[in-house]
């Protein structure tokens, strides 16, 4: 299997293989032309997790599980949803949300609206927007508790 390579404008240089790729059912809100990402993850950035774009090297998503955060996260995800995923397990899915950090990161948000959910078996993603709006567009990743 060949190595790949992209110059992340945030990562700087990224190897992966084809294997890597998780690849997007519709784009993500905003983002019409990028189907392709890879999910980069390590010890000094956990629990955010970079969501970075294969197609453009200057597109790079911070996420969060969002029950990491939030521990009555508990969207429900519709069965139409799961088919298009091709997800029969809910072992094999992540539940992510798109964490906004302004220049005061203290002020963190997470986007608990519109989840981005993924099948880890198949590599494929979508962002579900969910129906009821029980959880907000921006919410507080650090909100005293």
């Amino acid at each position: 299997m060949s190595i790949l390579k992209i110059n992340s404008a945030k990562l700087g240089e990224i190897e992966y293989s084809e294997n890597d790729v998780v690849t997007l059912c519709s784009p993500l809100l905003g983002f019409n032309e990028l189907n392709e990402f890879l999910l980069i993850s390590n010890e000094s950035s956990y629990p955010f997790i970079w969501f970075q774009s294969v197609e453009n090297n200057d597109i790079c998503f911070i996420l969060v599980e969002a029950t990491k955060f939030f521990t009555d996260y508990e969207p429900t995800i519709p069965k139409r949803e799961m088919k298009v995923l091709s997800i029969e397990d809910i072992e094999n899915m992540k539940i992510f949300s798109i964490v906004v950090i302004p220049e005061d990161p203290t002020k963190s948000t997470a986007n608990l609206r519109a989840p981005l959910i993924i099948n880890l078996d198949k590599k494929i993603a979508k962002q579900i927007i969910l129906d009821n709006d029980v959880f907000p567009i921006k919410r507080s990743l650090f909100a005293a508790t």
